[in-house]
């Protein structure tokens, strides 16, 4: 039997919905014996009940700060409050977009332009309410940024910090690591799986390192080049049964 992690957007989700394919293809493998998780940049309150609609039992979250397994709560790594308030105060000074993941909110700290929006709006998510607050004492999973032009910048000026372009607008910001990686070995060591039995698809740079570490590293016909290179299997685009094609490739299904 194997473990298998499937990222959402680009991967499981096209335009804020299950891809073609996907929720019965994950039923099969659920139905051979196999685990499901899903391994997401999304925050738990940006899940919008997918794990449900998906019919999935664990969760890798917030690019693998947050992981539960059957509802329980087995890991949870944070933004130092330090560090949110030191990358606030970068934003004020450069007038830098900046939207803040909290374990209970989505908000952005700086709205100047449409951009986080419109990114937003690409993946189907509510737009954030401005908050310029900081909260030392607010748990902060992850972070957005939407500034191109300074991001080398702020890497060189927070090595705490890793920024992963999410899509042509925006980067993920998270602490620095293995990102999803390190959530999907949590997960694994969990369910008493090796990880030479773990499987992981996706389509974005923040699951290189996933896809790296597992045993079988899948990526999306959709996927950067970059993504492509490290994979051990390339199947379909998102919108031509991606998801299912790779279960069957592996004959998981």
């Amino acid at each position: 039997m194997a473990l298998i992690c499937i990222d959402l957007d680009g991967t499981a989700l096209k335009k804020g919905k299950p891809a073609a394919g996907v929720v019965e293809t994950i039923r099969k493998l659920k139905e051979n014996g196999h685990e499901i998780a899903i391994a997401t940049g999304r925050s738990s309150h940006l899940l919008y009940d997918f794990d449900t609609i998906l019919g999935v039992d664990h969760l890798v979250l917030a690019n693998g700060g947050y992981v539960e397994s059957q509802g329980q709560v087995i890991y949870e790594r944070y933004i130092p409050s330090s560090v949110v308030k030191r990358l606030m105060e970068y934003c004020d000074q450069e007038s830098a977009d900046l939207v803040i993941e909290y374990e209970d909110g989505y908000l952005a700290y700086r709205k100047d332009t449409d951009i986080p929006d419109k990114f937003c709006g690409i993946f189907r998510i509510n737009t954030p309410d401005i908050d310029r607050n900081f909260y030392p004492n607010r748990n902060v999973f992850s972070m957005l940024v939407f500034d191109s032009d300074k991001v080398d910048d702020m890497r060189e000026k927070m090595p705490e910090l890793q920024f992963n372009r999410s899509n042509a607008m925006g980067y993920d910001v998270n602490v620095t690591g293995g990102l999803k990686a390190d959530g999907v070995e949590i997960l694994a060591k969990r369910l008493g799986y090796a990880l030479k039995d773990v499987y992981a698809i996706g389509d974005g740079m923040n699951d290189k390192q996933m896809l790296q570490l597992v045993g079988h590293g899948i990526a999306m016909g959709n996927s950067a080049s970059e993504l492509k290179e490290v994979a051990e299997y390339v199947t379909t685009d998102v919108m031509d049964f991606g998801v299912k094609n790779a279960m069957e490739h592996y004959r998981l299904i």
